[in-house]
């Protein structure tokens, strides 16, 4: 058997099985549009096949013309498949490009074949025997070992599981798993992060669950996804991904061994499946798991099977949106978190429906880039993003789900809190694996550098809680952190808890508008442009549904304004945003003062029964009403109130005639758009300068001094501190007075 890289060389010049295809996008009108596209492809690389829904294809050339003659709108994404595949082939055969990530490791400057990432794995286990342990978990159809490697402090800890590359053709997959392995590895005992993760839980990595089909991939065929199975028919491979136990068989999985998706014979009928199956029976205290594919840039929780919510949804859905977040802090790309089923596509049979419905685990798949631009022949030069903000993803998922609960700020963290009052904080605890009980919930707080002192949260029911950060004069530090109690144990946040607790400045706060909608302060619902035609915002005591709040932000009132409102016990989407754009603008507004925030809370929700993002809520600021900046264009549904601040002065120059305006729009197909908005605030935050400060810096110290001395005798002025009508030393008295405090 040739080495797979002299096969590569080999070929590297040779015509590949994709020459002149195309993969395009299109988003089919109607079954029609879809038969057609169905009868056109026998390779859908998006795997998702409704009208509504964007289908992404790969064409030969003669189906490509076909298409073009049908009339059907779409876009080419990549207009030669095969010369993009040869181009791999020749950097590869030539040993590949240069670079890479992890402090300019080689291994990760190109994409690695099953020798090199064995050998890798044997080195990072050679370099840390106390930390790593090299395993063999199965062997594939073909006879090849399926590697995984445990990186451990204690085996008695919970455990997590990291698995890739059950699709063969998706070759970011291994890269990331490696390189989280190789992260862990180094990190611990130098990284505090990576330490403090490897104190609370062990985890295991396990890069090419399908070696058979990723070798394949190597050789003749580039695209190919299955294992190496031969079937009855004498069609090749198991959709490793279909072939799972909980809810095998249903919708999203084929029958028809030729087909890309093809479920198997029967559930765990493949060694490899079975391989990783067997791992995490044979390991109770696997927790959590992520299985990592490509290629759309999504984190997906169970179900796949339906699109009913799980158990845990709102769980689910805030840990989801965490890892959404660290990746866009690392490199700004943006993840769509939700469920597999109503996010993307339904598929059975799937890993992550078996790690939750059967086990009980906190368990995502997270497809990597990108978007399609280069889908499953992703170029060398996307390894490095996706690798970064995929360990910021990774790190923020094995911190949360290493603890029994995950705790939550609905409301968001305070950044500033007034002075000398007790500001009060909501929290919410979701219990995580195992499903615990939540037996209590408490908030630790100091000021400046003092003790903790705990202050015990009391519970609002339906999973959430309250507590009061203590009063603190202006310009003095709040920390704190949170402890949750468990019938399983403890969780905290923020992860580090007392080592590294959140903090928010203590500010004297002034109202230049406060709003909380319960009567008419001047906002218009609607303006000359809007086309929705319905859904037009509405201020209202809403009526909930699945996609809009049932309540508004305020403890002491009830209206809020929401787009549109149908009747008591109305469907999903019933007065939802359809057509277009609507617009809810506000009153003119003073916004002289630079360093005034902007507050609100807002609700949204978009992907209920459609595609995500092709719908979303741009907010603005305008100094003018006439030019209008961008806050943010909220495209993630989250489902739940959420608290935003925006500093004035980060987007537009000072005026006394600004506006606000917030836009819901539907501009995809299938999707339910809702949205809201309440507890809308102008403030100024700022404290006092001290007695003294004669240079305006905010403290009093030598500098202050010299200034009073230089106008000592004389009458008034800035120095004159008592104001007597003299410089002297009762003014003295005053500045050294204000100093010592």
């Amino acid at each position: 058997m040739f080495p797979i890289v002299s096969l590569l060389a080999s070929a590297a010049f040779a015509q590949t099985p994709y020459e002149g295809h195309s993969v395009v996008r299109l988003v089919p009108r109607d079954h029609r549009e879809l038969r057609t596209l169905l009868a056109l492809t026998d390779d859908l690389w998006s795997h998702a096949a409704a009208p509504g829904l964007k289908v992404d294809a790969r064409l030969t050339p003669e189906a490509m013309r076909a298409l073009e003659r049908t009339g059907i709108r779409f876009e080419t994404l990549i207009a030669d498949v095969g010369a993009v595949v040869r181009a791999e082939r020749e950097r590869l055969a030539a040993g590949g490009a240069d670079g890479g990530v992890a402090g300019g490791d080689p291994f990760f400057a190109d994409f690695r074949d099953l020798a090199a990432i064995d050998t890798k794995l044997q080195d990072l286990a050679a370099a840390r025997p106390d930390l790593v342990t090299l395993e063999t978990i199965g062997t594939s159809i073909e006879g090849r070992p399926i590697r995984a490697i445990r990186i451990s402090r204690d085996p008695a800890l919970p455990a997590i599981a990291l698995n890739c590359t059950q699709h063969a053709r998706e070759w970011i997959s291994p890269m990331v798993g490696m390189a989280i392995a190789d992260a862990l590895v180094d990190g611990e005992g130098s990284d505090p992060r990576v330490t403090a993760i490897l104190s609370r839980v062990e985890v295991w990595v396990i890069p090419v669950v399908n070696p058979d089909g990723y070798a394949h991939s190597w050789g003749p065929e580039r695209l190919w996804r299955k294992n190496r199975r031969v079937n009855s028919d004498g069609s090749i491979g198991v959709d490793l991904n279909r072939n799972w136990g909980y809810q095998w068989g249903g919708a999203g999985a084929s029958t028809v061994p030729s087909n890309d998706t093809y479920r198997g014979t029967a559930p765990f009928s493949e060694p490899e499946s079975q391989a990783l199956r067997d791992l995490h029976l044979a390991r109770p205290d696997i927790v959590a798991s992520i299985d990592f594919h490509s290629y759309g840039q999504l984190i997906l929780s169970p179900w796949g099977y339906t699109t009913a919510a799980n158990p845990q949804a709102a769980m689910f859905g805030e840990l989801g949106n965490r890892m959404k977040a660290a990746i866009a802090a690392e490199t700004q790309a943006n993840y769509t978190s939700g469920p597999i089923g109503s996010t993307l596509y339904l598929a059975s049979g799937g890993m992550v429906d078996w790690a939750y419905g059967e086990r009980g685990q906190v368990s995502y798949t997270i497809e990597l880039r990108d978007l399609g631009q280069g889908g499953f022949v992703l170029p060398v030069a996307q390894i490095e993003p996706t690798v970064r903000e995929n360990l910021a993803a990774t790190f923020e998922f094995l911190e949360s789900a290493s603890q029994p609960a995950v705790v939550a700020f609905p409301l968001g963290r305070p950044a500033t809190v007034p002075a000398d009052v007790a500001t009060a904080v909501r929290i919410a605890a979701y219990p995580s694996w195992g499903s615990p009980s939540i037996t209590g919930v408490t908030l630790y707080a100091r000021i400046a550098d003092g003790e903790f002192t705990p202050v015990p949260a009391t519970g609002l029911g339906g999973g959430a809680w309250t507590a009061d950060l203590p009063a603190a004069p202006c310009g003095a530090t709040v920390g704190w952190y949170v402890r949750v109690e468990t019938s399983a144990g403890a969780a905290t946040a923020p992860f580090a808890g007392a080592a590294s607790p959140f903090t928010a400045t203590a500010v004297e706060q002034s109202l230049a508008f406060d709003d909380d909608f319960e009567s008419d302060l001047g906002w218009t619902a609607g303006v000359a442009g809007d086309t929705a035609t319905s859904g037009q915002w509405v201020r209202v005591d809403p009526v909930g549904t699945a996609a809009q709040p049932e309540n508004d932000v305020s403890t002491d009132g009830t209206r809020c304004f929401v787009t549109g409102q149908g009747a008591v016990g109305g469907a999903i989407g019933a007065a939802d945003v359809d057509g277009g754009v609507t617009t809810l603008l506000s009153p003119v507004l003073d916004l002289s003062n630079p360093d005034a925030t902007i507050r609100f809370a807002r609700w949204y929700s978009n992907n209920q029964g459609g595609a995500p993002n092709s719908d979303s809520m741009p907010i603005e600021v305008s100094r003018d009403g006439a030019t209008w900046v961008q806050l943010e264009n909220v495209s993630q549904n989250a489902g739940t109130w959420v608290e935003r601040s925006f500093r004035v002065g980060d987007f537009i120059l000072p005026s006394s005639s600004g506006r606000v305006r917030f836009r819901a729009q539907d501009l995809g197909t299938g999707s339910v758009v809702e949205a809201a908005i309440d507890e809308f605030r102008v403030v100024s935050e700022g404290c006092p300068a001290p007695p003294g400060d004669l240079n305006g810096d905010g403290r009093v110290d030598a500098a202050d001094l010299a200034l009073l001395l230089a106008a000592w005798a004389a009458t008034g002025g800035p120095a004159d501190l008592d104001g007597n009508g003299v410089v002297e030393a009762g003014d003295l008295a005053v500045l050294l007075a204000s100093w010592t405090a």
